[in-house]
């Protein structure tokens, strides 16, 4: 049986993770894994057309780990507020080239941009949603808009790269992707009563909410930096800004890299059960062997997650 693998990386602070999965019929092979540390910012090297010495270190270094690689295409997942990010509806039927005027249109506004042509955006259908008092379906988009010069910036690193195309993701949807898989894989998506699970994703820098319907994305949000305890409270304004009770969450998933679960307790308080670090690599087989005890699977969430 053919098989077919997709290479992912995750680019935050000064870190670069990257995995390689390849898929067998039912069956999930992980191929590499691993991460890169620099002495420099990824983002800001990235951002900054000054820094083409980071630059060509970062080039240089993940050419090295991706060799070999057999993957035919790299997905990049990119963390807020790096990027710019947005849910919006589209009438159904909308013609492909309308839509792609609509969503410019959005970011632009959304950017405060004057005009739309320095954007460059990925849009991903999430769901239909029939609207009650007109009658009509509605298709929400997620839209990932990047300034055209720092998406150029990319061009020339992943140009290098084995792989003949690169997609880039927020790292919101990666982690949608690999907390459905692990719902899915655990049989735990048909719950009625409560279809909901939530992802929260600390960083020092910021934390991401991610919430999936019956094992689908269905809303993103990401607030400033903020103690870990503080993540309860903004979990409530974004079920409240949803319309949804605590009752409606059956499982609550934690990543980013964060050990101390105590951290979280408060959220037990809140939901029907409490926190579990979101593991990606459940049901995918590798080697344990060659996993360190102190590997943090969680902190591997976004970068796994847009690969699967």
């Amino acid at each position: 049986m053919d098989g077919h693998a997709r290479a992912g990386i995750d680019i935050y602070g000064k870190s670069l993770r990257y995995a390689e999965i390849e898929q067998r019929g039912s069956q999930y092979h992980l191929l590499r894994l691993g991460s890169l540390d620099f002495d420099f910012d990824v983002t800001d090297a990235v951002l900054d057309a000054t820094a083409q010495t980071s630059l060509e270190t970062l080039t240089d270094a993940l050419t090295d780990a991706l060799e070999g690689s057999v993957a035919s295409r790299l997905y990049v997942a990119v963390h807020p507020p790096t990027c710019y990010s947005f849910f919006t509806p589209l009438p159904k039927n909308l013609e492909s080239e309308d839509r792609k005027n609509r969503l410019l249109s959005e970011a632009a506004l959304l950017t405060r941009s004057a005009s739309p042509q320095p954007l460059r955006l990925t849009a991903d259908p999430v769901f239909t949603e029939t609207l009650e008092e007109e009658g009509r379906d509605v298709e929400w988009f997620h839209v990932l808009a990047l300034k055209e010069r720092l998406h150029t910036r990319f061009d020339r690193i992943f140009r290098m790269m084995p792989q003949a195309h690169y997609r880039m993701t927020l790292s919101m949807h990666a982690v949608a992707k690999a907390m459905a898989w692990v719902e899915r894989r655990n049989e735990t998506t048909e719950q009625t009563d409560a279809p909901f699970t939530l992802a929260i994703g600390w960083y020092p820098t910021h934390v991401e909410y991610t919430l999936c319907h019956d094992g689908h994305w269905y809303f993103s949000h990401f607030t400033e930096a903020e103690e870990p305890a503080n993540s309860v409270y903004f979990a409530l304004l974004l079920l409240d800004r949803l319309h949804l009770k605590t009752t409606s969450v059956h499982q609550v998933y934690l990543y980013g890299g964060h050990r101390n679960l105590g951290d979280f307790e408060l959220l037990h308080d809140v939901f029907p059960t409490p926190p579990d670090l979101l593991d990606p690599t459940q049901h995918i087989d590798l080697h344990e062997s060659h996993i360190a005890g102190s590997f943090s699977r969680d902190a591997y969430a976004p970068c796994i997650g847009v690969a699967l």
